[in-house]
């Protein structure tokens, strides 16, 4: 998968997922700072869109589920 391909899933459905369950004001997404996730143009395509994301700390072993 690549950038693209990233955004395209994210306008396919992390837009609409929310509205179906009426949860827009209150919906969080996590991005776990995946190259995908912290490209440029994808960050941008958050911003425009004035999505409500996480922070989250790089490869931190403490958050680690494994």
């Amino acid at each position: 998968m690549n950038r693209a391909m990233y955004r395209e899933i994210l306008a396919e459905n992390l837009l609409q997922s929310p509205r179906d369950l009426r949860l827009w004001q209150r919906f969080t997404s996590k991005q776990d700072n995946d190259p995908m996730h912290t490209a440029k143009t994808t960050q941008e395509w958050i911003l425009e869109k004035s999505l409500n994301v996480l922070e989250w700390p790089r490869q931190n072993p403490d958050l680690n589920p494994i």
